[in-house]
C-alpha cells in the first residue's frame, strides 16, 4: 500500500485537517500546529469546543499563515506586485479578525477533570 505524501507548505486553498496533512519535519508545521494548540487552549480546550468553533479555529491559523506567506512576498516584491498583495492582505486580515471576534479574543479556563489531572493529560 502507497503512502500518502505529507505537504511542505500550506494550501493555497483551505482543506479541512490541513495541519495534519503537512509534514511534521519543518518548523512551519510545528509553529502551526503549537498555535493551534494554543488558540484552543485559550478557548477553554479542545475537547469543549463544538465542532464549528474548531472548524473556525483551523481556518484562523490556516489564514494566519497565508497572511505570513503575503507579508513575505510584499517585504520582497516591488512597488506595483506589492500593492496589489497588500489589498489581499488587507482582506485576509480583516476576515482573520472576524473569526477572532466570533471565536472571542478573552481566554476561558478549561473545565477541570480530576481523572486527566491525575493522568498528567491537563498538567500544561
Amino acid at each position: 500500500m502507497k503512502r500518502k505524501r505529507k505537504h511542505k507548505i500550506v494550501p493555497a486553498k483551505f482543506q479541512q485537517n490541513f495541519l495534519g496533512q503537512l509534514d511534521g519535519r519543518y518548523e512551519l508545521t510545528r509553529e502551526l500546529r503549537a498555535s493551534f494548540e494554543a488558540l484552543t487552549a485559550d478557548l477553554g480546550g479542545l475537547d469543549s469546543l463544538s465542532h464549528i468553533k474548531r472548524t473556525l479555529c483551523e481556518r484562523f491559523i490556516w489564514l494566519s499563515a497565508i497572511l505570513r506567506g503575503l507579508e513575505k512576498k510584499i517585504s520582497e516584491g516591488d512597488a506595483t506586485q506589492s500593492a496589489e498583495l497588500l489589498g489581499r492582505w488587507i482582506q485576509g486580515l480583516n476576515s482573520l479578525t472576524g473569526l477572532a471576534k466570533t471565536l472571542g479574543v478573552e481566554r476561558l479556563a478549561r473545565k477541570a477533570d480530576l481523572q486527566r489531572y491525575i493522568e498528567g493529560v491537563d498538567r500544561k
